[in-house]
């Protein structure tokens, strides 16, 4: 099962927990209150609104 999660809350503190890919894992399972088995982290850059 693949579940994508949208992130509106980017900020500093969260980006650095979901680095740490155990940390991350332990947070998600948390808060979906399922075993999360495996993570791929894919960084999304949006371009600047100018």
């Amino acid at each position: 099962m693949l579940i994508q999660i949208a992130n509106p809350l980017y900020d500093v503190v969260f980006k650095g927990l979901m680095q740490d890919l155990d940390t991350a894992k332990t947070l998600i399972s948390f808060i979906l209150e399922m075993k999360v088995l495996e993570i791929t982290v894919k960084w999304i850059c949006f371009p600047s609104i100018v």
